[in-house]
């Protein structure tokens, strides 16, 4: 079940409007219009389903998945019927009709579809909810009228409604049943008060003034309370092992993030259990977070506790007059813990950096360099030459004889499974192109930063040790102590320090150096948080981290010495005094007024106006008023971004950027010498360009930015006799040559300046990584691994596919769809167009099938087709419809016994900094 997603539908409003919002519309239908999309499985379709008694039978539906695949082993016509009875009665068993998702393209549909509703094949659909990640994206959950009331019926879980909330807040409480969720055994739990403590620190503090002036800047020393396990729990290890099995794992994760109706958070594995013995004499009784009717504390065993959760992560704890009457609720409306998300086996070795983390470090062009060295030789290393090294690029640096065997079982990458088992289908055109794709893709991202280091994201944990004193109403003294974190993963490498970043990163001052500890007893207490990053509660954090909390972010760490040199040690955190959300008895039409604020947002236009300003910096003398300037803006970047998040919760409009980062401002006769220095001034610091790496970012940046470089060539050859690459790098310019090289500059639509970002671009430009040279010629006859040798040929049913093919490829050119057979490296996909393409790929699977239900035999005729026929036919069409069906007949042609490269000190094989060896793989 785990792995087989529901069915629901999806639509824009605009395609809804042409309609007057009234539209029928079968499954089949909604499929070839790209309008079902695949959910997996959440507390909404749980629910919906216990309403309906819709009980998916796991072992029937994979008989039917299993049934189907058979009959698909040969081709009839009575065949052909049997599948699509089949494939019928899978869409009816994971259909879900009653819910539906909206993306909201004006707030005029928006404003008619919850004032009238939407008229959906004869039934009417109103407003269900719109979750925080959901209202970012201006997508608003509809469900079926009458299903809607039994919905939030169950959903509310017997809350008193006469609560006040903030509605932006219940929004986003109310959305979490749609996350998706494993459900995973109800544990016994409890949940306890907030733990505050304060601290007195320096800020750059933000005064806002009028919306198209800027904010003024000030440093400042505030006393700050702070919420030291803010959305943090912990849990035993006896629980988190039995949650383990309920997810097959063959390991305890040390982190868990989960949801329940209106909890969420992070849990920590930790001996809740064995510090009460130890550490609080024995004694397991401790205050809860509720009282009793006469309002005396109610105290609680940890004996028979599984799960402590803290305050924080109980969303409307208040809402319910004590825990067991939620408890009681709960498993009356069966509503399920859920895991979400949990902390891996293995901690990755490699960080990949991005721009943010990079453009606010203080690097020269030689700690470039050094720093992009071992993606450098990452990627220069991988050629169709060495095969083994090509396998660690694609399937990673740490493999395992069982990982490879679980990756050919489990993974739906069939090319790479295909290449495991056959290493001479590295001659393939498909292959080759798919690495080379792969290859480009990756040297235009290290020019948006995306270099690796040695490095890794972990979870944030706030000392559980120092939680449980809390808990049993010890002094909270921790094990750490001020200015000192604890991460096993560095321990045992030995590292003392490293540098810390949380995306999204906006000033310099969220980079913060941590002093790691070791010794045997934090080793005892925090064994089972192998991986993690623990932090003391004493600091100031999660100011520097962008306002981080505890419910599962997580944090990039690296060890690398020129970036731990680089670190702006100095630089102060930003804040400002955000409004406070107005809590009040909220009706529905104040949860859609909610939704209209929270739709869209201009965080990124912020972000990349800080991306301009870090860019303009060089052109600047460091304390001249531009520079000063421009330094303020970018602080203010991060009040800006603040300010965007608490537009939703504040149920109001915002601040935004100030008009006068980008327009130009008229000067005047009769302005004053003080406005027009004023006016010079601004115009000077302009943030209307984009910097000059953006090119790999934006194609319309890289457009503007190629025609303005091909006509200023010409110029240059016309006025100077020289070409523009030649005058930029000439040592020795006369003054007609700066002065044009100064207009050039001036003129460009991107920022040529020496910023730290536009080096790291340049550099990786200048390296010659010979793609081309690497990924040589393929050869047609590798064609017959790939084929079946156990079916017939059809010369009529041949035609038949070709012209289907033909005629396929003709509909997505005309319709202006996404190009389905060619991924390049300027392809970028939301999670919504994947699904599109992910549905059309299936409509014509459909009409496949009409042809030819013998997938073997129909792979045949398409292998001949785009190897012989139309060799320079894209086979990214056969490998995505029919990859399961290749790789199993390059399985059959293959040995059981493969060879691969696995970490050894004595190998001469080289990856990473990492030298490996050759062993026999015996595939299960």
């Amino acid at each position: 079940m785990t792995n087989r997603q529901f069915y629901t539908m999806k639509f824009k409003s605009s395609r809804l409007k042409e309609f007057d919002y009234d539209i029928n519309l079968s499954f089949e239908e909604a499929k070839s219009f790209g309008e079902i999309i695949a959910l997996a499985d959440n507390q909404f379709l749980r629910s919906i389903r216990d309403i309906k008694s819709k009980k998916v039978d796991i072992k029937k539906l994979e008989e039917l998945y299993d049934e189907r695949n058979a009959l698909r082993k040969s081709n009839s016509q009575s065949n052909l019927k049997k599948i699509k009875q089949i494939q019928s009665k899978i869409y009816d068993m994971m259909f879900i009709p009653e819910y539906i998702t909206i993306e909201i393209e004006h707030t005029s549909h928006y404003d008619y579809l919850f004032q009238n509703g939407l008229l959906l094949n004869g039934k009417k659909y109103v407003r269900l909810s719109s979750s925080a990640g959901q209202a970012r994206a201006s997508t608003v959950v509809f469900c079926e009228e009458k299903m809607k009331i039994k919905l939030c019926e169950v959903l509310n879980n017997g809350r008193n409604p006469d609560v006040k909330l903030a509605p932006s807040k219940f929004n986003a409480y109310f959305g979490l049943a749609g996350s998706a969720t494993k459900i995973v055994s109800t544990p016994r739990f409890c949940v306890v008060p907030d733990y505050h403590s304060e601290t007195n620190m320096f800020y750059n503090y933000a005064t806002e003034t009028a919306l198209d002036k800027d904010d003024t800047i000030e440093v400042k020393e505030l006393a700050q309370l702070f919420n030291r396990f803010d959305g943090q729990g912990l849990i035993s290890y006896e629980m988190a092992a039995k949650w383990a099995g309920d997810l097959g794992l063959d390991y305890v994760p040390a982190q868990w993030c989960i949801r329940q109706n209106y909890i969420k958070g992070m849990l920590c594995t930790f001996d809740i259990h064995k510090f009460c013995e130890s550490e609080n004499n024995g004694n397991y009784i401790v205050k809860s977070l509720y009282k009793d009717v006469s309002g005396n504390d109610i105290f609680i065993d940890v004996k028979n506790i599984d799960v402590i959760l803290s305050e924080s992560q109980f969303k409307l704890w208040d809402s319910f007059p004590s825990l067991e009457y939620y408890q009681n609720n709960c498993e009356k409306n069966n509503l399920k813990w859920g895991v979400s998300l949990y902390t891996p086996k293995e901690t990755k070795d490699i960080l990949r950096m991005n721009y943010q983390f990079l453009q606010t470090l203080n690097l020269s062009k030689q700690d470039i360099e050094d720093i992009c060295e071992k993606f450098v030789n990452w990627v220069s290393g991988i050629s169709s030459d060495n095969i083994y090294y090509t396998l660690l690029f694609l399937l990673g640096m740490n493999p395992t004889e069982s990982k490879i065997n679980k990756f050919l079982v489990g993974s739906d990458k069939y090319w790479i499974k295909s290449l495991i088992l056959n290493h001479s289908l590295i001659n393939d055109d498909f292959i080759k192109k798919k690495i080379h794709e792969m290859i480009k893709t990756k040297i235009k991202n290290a020019c948006l930063g995306e270099i690796i280091v040695d490095g890794n994201f972990q979870t944030l944990v706030s000392d559980p040790y120092a939680m449980m004193q809390h808990v049993c109403g010890l002094e909270v003294t921790g094990l750490l102590k001020k200015n000192e974190y604890y991460s096993n993963y560095w321990n045992e490498k030995r590292v003392k320090t490293v540098d810390s970043m949380r995306a999204p990163l906006t000033y310099r001052s969220e980079h913060l150096k941590l002093k790691l500890v070791d010794n045997n007893n934090l080793n005892d207490w925090y064994k089972h948080c192998y991986t993690g990053v623990i932090v003391n509660v004493f600091g100031k954090e999660t100011v520097n981290w962008a306002g981080s909390d505890w419910d599962y972010d997580q944090i990039a760490t690296t060890s690398n010495e020129t970036i731990l040199n680089s670190v702006y040690e100095d630089e102060l955190p930003i804040t400002y005094d955000p409004p406070k959300p107005t809590k009040i008895n909220f009706i529905d039409f104040d949860l859609y007024q909610s939704d209209k604020f929270s739709f869209g947002s201009q965080i990124g236009s912020i972000t990349n106006k800080s991306t301009s300003a870090y860019a303009l910096l060089p052109m600047f003398d460091v304390g001249s008023a531009e520079y000063e300037l421009t330094m303020n803006r970018l602080k203010m970047c991060t009040k800006l971004q603040s300010a965007q998040i608490d537009k939703a919760k504040i149920g109001r409009n915002v601040k935004g950027i100030p008009k006068n980062w980008t327009t130009y401002q008229k000067i005047d006769n009769e302005d004053s010498p003080e406005l027009k220095e004023e006016k010079e001034l601004l115009n000077r610091s302009l943030l209307d360009k984009h910097p000059y790496f953006f090119i790999y970012l934006y194609r319309d940046t890289k457009k503007k930015y190629k025609k303005y470089v091909e006509g200023k060539n010409l110029e240059c050859q016309h006025k100077l006799d020289l070409t523009l690459k030649d005058l930029i790098n000439k040592p020795r310019k006369n003054t007609d040559e700066r002065n044009f090289l100064k207009e050039y500059y001036k003129q460009s639509p991107v920022i040529e300046s020496d910023c730290v970002m536009n080096n790291v671009c340049k550099y990786i430009e200048s390296i010659d990584f010979s793609i081309k040279e690497k990924i040589h010629t393929y050869d047609l006859e590798v064609k017959n691994h790939l084929k079946s040798d156990k079916v017939h040929w059809n010369e009529l049913t041949f035609k038949k596919v070709a012209r289907n093919i033909k005629r396929y490829n003709r509909k997505v050119s005309d319709s202006g769809n996404l190009n389905m057979h060619s991924v390049g490296m300027n392809n970028k996909y939301d999670s919504y167009t994947d699904n599109q393409r992910s549905i059309q790929l299936d409509y014509l699977k459909d009409i496949m099938d009409d042809i030819c239900t013998n997938h073997e035999e129909l792979v045949n005729y398409l292998i001949e087709l785009a190897y012989s026929d139309k060799p320079k036919m894209k086979k990214n069409l056969l490998w995505e419809l029919y990859g399961n069906i290749l790789f199993n007949n390059v399985k059959r042609k293959s040995k059981n016994i493969v060879y691969f490269p696995f970490p050894s000190a004595h190998g001469n094989i080289e990856y990473l900094n990492k030298k490996y060896e050759l062993r026999e793989v015996n595939l299960d």
